[in-house]
């Protein structure tokens, strides 16, 4: 694939850790982060959560197709033709072929998890496969409440357990307007003011997953 094509995976073997939500969010922001920016939002899961958003949505940016398990080197082969600069793929919530493939494909593997064990213990799949694929993972804190200890005490852990992939500073809260942005059709930066706090953390994190991807890159 050609570098200028980057490929970022959305996975965790785990529902509701707010992977949908995380891959609509930095498809989106990769289409605002450049004029003219050619995005492409693959949802791999059968659930097709990607897709019914795609179906409230009035804009046709980002493009957004739901894709067959097993073609996943097709679809990429087609968006490097077509001239992408992103391809986010939002892969199924368990193991399987689909997320192999995907990791193996991308040139960041975004693992988001919601604070506490549950999620935890869901993530040792997800980098088990980035281990033996060689693919560099970012951690993304999800859902996280506005005040208690339980998202820097998650953050410890998952660096304690893997010092080799690092949790993202940015963390997206518990926020009612995420919710009402998805389920409106639109992305954070296009339903709320432009200082919201639930913007603010969309833009920083896309800001370390841009980074992470060129460190990734050398």
């Amino acid at each position: 694939m050609s570098r200028k094509m980057k490929v970022i995976a959305v996975a965790t073997q785990k529902g509701g850790a707010g992977k949908s939500t995380i891959s609509i969010h930095l498809a989106v922001q990769a289409m605002q982060s450049k004029k003219n920016a050619q995005v492409i939002l693959l949802d791999l899961d059968p659930q097709g959560s990607v897709a019914d958003w795609a179906k409230l949505r009035e804009l046709e940016d980002p493009i957004v197709l739901q894709a067959m398990p097993g073609n996943l080197s097709a679809y990429l082969s087609q968006a490097e033709d077509d001239g992408a600069d992103y391809v986010v793929l939002d892969t199924p919530p368990h193991a399987g072929g689909t997320i192999d493939a995907a990791i193996r494909a991308a040139d960041l593997v975004v693992i988001p998890i919601r604070p506490g064990p549950f999620d935890i213990n869901a993530a040792a799949g997800t980098v088990e496969i980035m281990q033996q694929t060689g693919r560099p993972g970012l951690f993304v804190l999800s859902q996280v409440a506005a005040v208690g200890p339980e998202g820097d005490d998650t953050a410890a852990v998952l660096q304690d357990l893997y010092p080799d992939v690092p949790v993202a500073k940015a963390r997206l809260g518990q926020r009612k307007a995420f919710m009402q942005a998805l389920i409106s059709g639109q992305a954070i930066t296009e339903f709320d003011r432009p200082s919201s706090k639930a913007v603010g953390e969309i833009k920083a994190l896309f800001r370390e997953v841009k980074s992470a991807i060129k460190v990734s890159s050398g």
